[in-house]
Protein backbone atom coordinates (compact mmCIF):
# COMPACT_ATOMS: atom_id res chain seq x y z
CA UNK A 1 0.00 0.00 0.00
CA UNK A 2 1.59 3.44 -1.24
CA UNK A 3 2.27 5.97 1.52
CA UNK A 4 0.42 9.38 1.42
CA UNK A 5 0.61 12.22 2.95
CA UNK A 6 -3.03 11.90 4.45
CA UNK A 7 -1.03 8.91 6.11
CA UNK A 8 1.72 10.98 7.29
CA UNK A 9 -0.75 13.75 8.61
CA UNK A 10 -2.87 11.42 10.12
CA UNK A 11 -0.11 8.89 11.74
CA UNK A 12 -0.49 8.96 15.63
CA UNK A 13 2.32 7.52 17.80
CA UNK A 14 1.48 6.03 21.41
CA UNK A 15 2.96 7.54 24.76
CA UNK A 16 5.56 5.49 26.25
CA UNK A 17 4.59 3.72 29.19
CA UNK A 18 5.60 5.31 32.51
CA UNK A 19 8.81 5.20 33.48
CA UNK A 20 9.67 4.06 29.77
CA UNK A 21 11.52 6.94 27.49
CA UNK A 22 10.66 7.77 24.28
CA UNK A 23 10.95 11.16 21.50
CA UNK A 24 9.55 14.48 21.89
CA UNK A 25 6.34 15.35 21.02
CA UNK A 26 6.84 18.72 18.84
CA UNK A 27 10.02 17.24 16.95
CA UNK A 28 8.30 14.10 15.71
CA UNK A 29 5.48 16.38 14.71
CA UNK A 30 7.85 18.55 13.02
CA UNK A 31 9.71 16.15 11.52
CA UNK A 32 6.44 14.37 10.52
CA UNK A 33 5.21 17.69 8.72
CA UNK A 34 8.71 18.02 6.93
CA UNK A 35 8.09 14.36 5.70
CA UNK A 36 4.76 15.64 4.23
CA UNK A 37 5.59 18.38 2.87
CA UNK A 38 8.56 16.76 0.87
CA UNK A 39 6.49 13.76 0.25
CA UNK A 40 3.44 15.80 -1.35
CA UNK A 41 6.16 18.12 -3.43
CA UNK A 42 7.59 14.30 -4.99
CA UNK A 43 4.09 13.38 -5.58
CA UNK A 44 3.43 16.60 -7.60
CA UNK A 45 7.12 16.26 -9.53
CA UNK A 46 6.28 13.04 -10.55
CA UNK A 47 2.70 13.78 -11.92
CA UNK A 48 4.47 16.31 -13.77
CA UNK A 49 6.70 14.07 -14.99
CA UNK A 50 4.30 11.55 -15.75
CA UNK A 51 2.18 14.03 -17.53
CA UNK A 52 5.53 15.53 -19.56
CA UNK A 53 6.16 11.65 -20.76
CA UNK A 54 2.42 11.25 -21.53
CA UNK A 55 3.00 14.39 -23.90
CA UNK A 56 6.15 13.18 -24.88
CA UNK A 57 4.42 9.64 -26.04
CA UNK A 58 1.73 11.64 -27.67
CA UNK A 59 4.20 13.47 -29.93
CA UNK A 60 5.78 10.32 -30.86
CA UNK A 61 2.57 8.70 -31.79
CA UNK A 62 2.14 11.47 -34.00
CA UNK A 63 5.63 10.95 -35.61
CA UNK A 64 4.90 7.32 -36.17
CA UNK A 65 1.68 8.18 -37.73
CA UNK A 66 3.34 10.62 -40.09
CA UNK A 67 5.57 8.10 -41.01
CA UNK A 68 2.53 5.76 -42.59
CA UNK A 69 1.70 8.16 -45.58
CA UNK A 70 5.29 8.66 -46.29
CA UNK A 71 5.48 4.72 -46.42
CA UNK A 72 2.57 4.76 -48.55
CA UNK A 73 4.36 7.08 -51.32
CA UNK A 74 7.65 5.67 -50.61
CA UNK A 75 6.70 2.35 -52.92
CA UNK A 76 4.25 3.22 -55.91
CA UNK A 77 3.01 0.86 -58.33
CA UNK A 78 5.92 1.19 -61.53
CA UNK A 79 3.89 0.11 -64.39
CA UNK A 80 5.59 -2.89 -66.27
CA UNK A 81 7.59 -2.19 -68.92
CA UNK A 82 6.33 -2.53 -72.35
CA UNK A 83 7.27 -5.73 -74.21
CA UNK A 84 8.62 -4.83 -77.88
CA UNK A 85 6.54 -5.78 -80.57
CA UNK A 86 7.35 -8.94 -83.14
CA UNK A 87 8.69 -8.03 -86.01
CA UNK A 88 6.88 -7.35 -88.87
CA UNK A 89 6.93 -10.27 -91.81
CA UNK A 90 8.20 -7.99 -94.20
CA UNK A 91 9.81 -4.46 -94.16
CA UNK A 92 8.04 -1.43 -95.41
CA UNK A 93 9.11 1.94 -95.54
CA UNK A 94 7.12 3.34 -92.39
CA UNK A 95 7.77 6.41 -90.67
CA UNK A 96 9.92 6.52 -87.29
CA UNK A 97 8.13 5.66 -84.07
CA UNK A 98 7.50 8.57 -82.00
CA UNK A 99 8.54 7.23 -78.37
CA UNK A 100 6.09 7.76 -75.60
CA UNK A 101 6.86 10.26 -72.68
CA UNK A 102 8.41 9.19 -69.76
CA UNK A 103 6.30 8.77 -66.93
CA UNK A 104 7.34 10.84 -63.85
CA UNK A 105 7.98 7.76 -61.78
CA UNK A 106 11.47 8.46 -61.21
CA UNK A 107 10.94 11.79 -59.93
CA UNK A 108 7.98 10.77 -57.81
CA UNK A 109 10.60 7.85 -55.74
CA UNK A 110 13.28 10.19 -55.43
CA UNK A 111 10.72 12.98 -53.43
CA UNK A 112 8.86 10.28 -51.65
CA UNK A 113 12.41 8.88 -50.26
CA UNK A 114 13.42 12.44 -49.76
CA UNK A 115 10.18 13.01 -47.28
CA UNK A 116 10.61 9.99 -45.97
CA UNK A 117 14.08 9.81 -45.37
CA UNK A 118 13.03 14.04 -43.59
CA UNK A 119 10.56 11.86 -41.55
CA UNK A 120 12.50 9.20 -40.30
CA UNK A 121 15.31 11.89 -38.90
CA UNK A 122 12.39 14.14 -37.34
CA UNK A 123 11.49 10.55 -35.86
CA UNK A 124 13.95 9.60 -34.74
CA UNK A 125 15.37 13.04 -33.33
CA UNK A 126 11.99 13.11 -31.53
CA UNK A 127 12.51 9.98 -30.53
CA UNK A 128 15.83 10.70 -29.02
CA UNK A 129 15.05 14.17 -27.26
CA UNK A 130 12.27 12.64 -25.72
CA UNK A 131 13.83 9.57 -24.56
CA UNK A 132 16.62 11.85 -23.66
CA UNK A 133 14.73 14.10 -21.55
CA UNK A 134 12.65 11.89 -20.31
CA UNK A 135 15.95 9.90 -18.59
CA UNK A 136 17.25 13.05 -17.36
CA UNK A 137 13.98 13.86 -15.91
CA UNK A 138 13.79 10.60 -14.34
CA UNK A 139 17.98 10.83 -13.33
CA UNK A 140 16.88 14.26 -11.81
CA UNK A 141 13.97 12.71 -10.38
CA UNK A 142 16.00 10.35 -8.81
CA UNK A 143 18.84 11.90 -7.86
CA UNK A 144 16.60 15.22 -5.90
CA UNK A 145 14.74 11.64 -4.45
CA UNK A 146 17.64 10.29 -2.98
CA UNK A 147 18.77 14.04 -2.17
CA UNK A 148 15.44 14.35 0.00
CA UNK A 149 15.78 10.93 1.45
CA UNK A 150 19.53 11.49 2.25
CA UNK A 151 18.88 14.70 3.93
CA UNK A 152 15.49 13.60 5.69
CA UNK A 153 17.58 10.81 7.01
CA UNK A 154 20.56 12.83 8.02
CA UNK A 155 18.35 15.39 9.75
CA UNK A 156 15.98 12.13 11.26
CA UNK A 157 19.33 10.61 12.63
CA UNK A 158 20.55 13.97 13.64
CA UNK A 159 17.52 14.61 15.47
CA UNK A 160 17.51 11.46 17.10
CA UNK A 161 21.20 11.75 18.03
CA UNK A 162 20.34 15.24 19.30
CA UNK A 163 17.37 13.83 21.24
CA UNK A 164 18.97 11.45 23.11
CA UNK A 165 21.61 13.48 23.92
CA UNK A 166 19.43 15.60 25.61
CA UNK A 167 17.67 12.34 27.22
CA UNK A 168 21.31 11.53 28.28
CA UNK A 169 21.70 14.71 29.76
CA UNK A 170 18.98 14.90 31.33
CA UNK A 171 19.40 11.83 33.00
CA UNK A 172 22.31 12.58 34.00
CA UNK A 173 21.75 15.76 35.72
CA UNK A 174 18.73 14.11 37.09
CA UNK A 175 20.78 11.71 38.75
CA UNK A 176 23.13 13.70 39.87
CA UNK A 177 20.49 15.87 42.07
CA UNK A 178 19.16 12.91 43.47
CA UNK A 179 22.62 11.91 44.37
CA UNK A 180 22.83 15.19 46.28
CA UNK A 181 19.48 15.23 47.85
CA UNK A 182 19.98 11.40 49.02
CA UNK A 183 23.52 13.02 50.23
CA UNK A 184 22.08 15.78 51.95
CA UNK A 185 19.13 13.77 53.43
CA UNK A 186 21.61 11.38 54.83
CA UNK A 187 24.08 13.97 56.58
CA UNK A 188 20.75 15.91 57.94
CA UNK A 189 19.64 12.46 59.32
CA UNK A 190 23.45 11.92 60.87
CA UNK A 191 23.30 15.57 62.10
CA UNK A 192 19.73 15.08 64.13
CA UNK A 193 21.23 11.39 65.33
CA UNK A 194 24.33 13.32 66.70
CA UNK A 195 22.36 15.80 68.08
CA UNK A 196 19.56 13.26 69.76
CA UNK A 197 22.63 11.47 71.07
CA UNK A 198 24.46 14.23 72.53
CA UNK A 199 21.45 15.40 74.28
CA UNK A 200 20.63 11.84 75.62
CA UNK A 201 23.94 12.02 76.90
CA UNK A 202 23.98 15.45 78.45
CA UNK A 203 20.07 14.51 79.53
CA UNK A 204 21.74 11.27 81.29
CA UNK A 205 24.73 12.88 82.46
CA UNK A 206 22.25 15.67 84.08
CA UNK A 207 20.03 12.88 85.71
CA UNK A 208 23.12 10.37 86.44
CA UNK A 209 24.61 13.92 88.35
CA UNK A 210 21.52 14.54 90.21
CA UNK A 211 20.80 11.01 91.12
CA UNK A 212 24.20 11.29 92.98
CA UNK A 213 23.26 14.32 94.90
CA UNK A 214 20.10 13.17 95.97
CA UNK A 215 21.51 9.73 97.08
CA UNK A 216 23.79 12.06 99.06
CA UNK A 217 21.34 14.01 100.31
CA UNK A 218 19.78 10.90 101.02
CA UNK A 219 22.66 9.73 102.95
CA UNK A 220 23.26 12.61 104.62
CA UNK A 221 19.31 12.11 106.05
CA UNK A 222 20.15 8.76 107.16
CA UNK A 223 22.59 9.61 109.25
CA UNK A 224 21.16 12.89 110.44
CA UNK A 225 18.38 10.09 111.78
CA UNK A 226 20.38 8.05 113.08
CA UNK A 227 22.24 10.34 115.06
CA UNK A 228 19.65 12.03 115.93
CA UNK A 229 17.47 8.52 117.20
CA UNK A 230 20.96 7.57 119.27
CA UNK A 231 21.10 11.43 120.57
CA UNK A 232 17.13 11.49 121.62
CA UNK A 233 17.46 8.01 123.26
CA UNK A 234 20.01 8.82 124.93
CA UNK A 235 18.25 12.20 126.26
CA UNK A 236 15.08 9.68 127.07
CA UNK A 237 17.40 7.17 129.01
CA UNK A 238 18.90 9.92 131.42
CA UNK A 239 15.78 11.97 131.73
CA UNK A 240 14.85 8.35 132.94
CA UNK A 241 17.36 7.84 135.09
CA UNK A 242 16.87 11.14 136.17
CA UNK A 243 13.62 10.67 137.23
CA UNK A 244 14.35 7.13 138.21
CA UNK A 245 16.88 8.58 141.21
CA UNK A 246 14.52 10.87 142.28
CA UNK A 247 12.07 8.57 143.19
CA UNK A 248 8.29 8.71 141.69
CA UNK A 249 6.82 10.61 144.53
CA UNK A 250 9.05 13.85 144.19
CA UNK A 251 6.11 16.58 142.42
CA UNK A 252 7.70 17.30 139.20
CA UNK A 253 7.80 21.63 139.19
CA UNK A 254 6.17 23.04 136.08
CA UNK A 255 9.07 25.51 135.61
CA UNK A 256 11.86 22.94 135.55
CA UNK A 257 9.47 20.92 132.79
CA UNK A 258 9.48 23.80 131.03
CA UNK A 259 13.07 24.46 130.61
CA UNK A 260 13.57 20.00 129.79
CA UNK A 261 11.05 21.10 126.99
CA UNK A 262 13.21 24.07 126.16
CA UNK A 263 15.97 21.92 125.97
CA UNK A 264 14.69 18.90 124.24
CA UNK A 265 13.64 21.66 121.52
CA UNK A 266 17.19 22.88 121.58
CA UNK A 267 18.54 20.11 121.14
CA UNK A 268 16.60 18.71 117.91
CA UNK A 269 17.20 21.97 116.59
CA UNK A 270 20.78 21.59 117.19
CA UNK A 271 20.32 17.90 115.75
CA UNK A 272 18.70 19.50 111.98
Amino acid sequence: MPLTPADVHNVAFSKPPIGKRGYNEDEVDAFLDLIEQELSRLIEENADLRQRVAELDAELADAKKNRGPVNAVKAPVVPEPVKAAPPPPAPMPVAAPVAPPVAPSADANLQAAKVLSLAQEMADRLTSDAKTEAEQLLANARANSERLVGDARTRSEAMVADARQKAEAMLSDAQTRSDSQLRQAKEKADALQADAERKHTEIMATITQQRSVLESRIEQLKTFEREYRVRLKSYLESQLEELENRGSAVPVDGGEFSDNASGNGALLKGGK
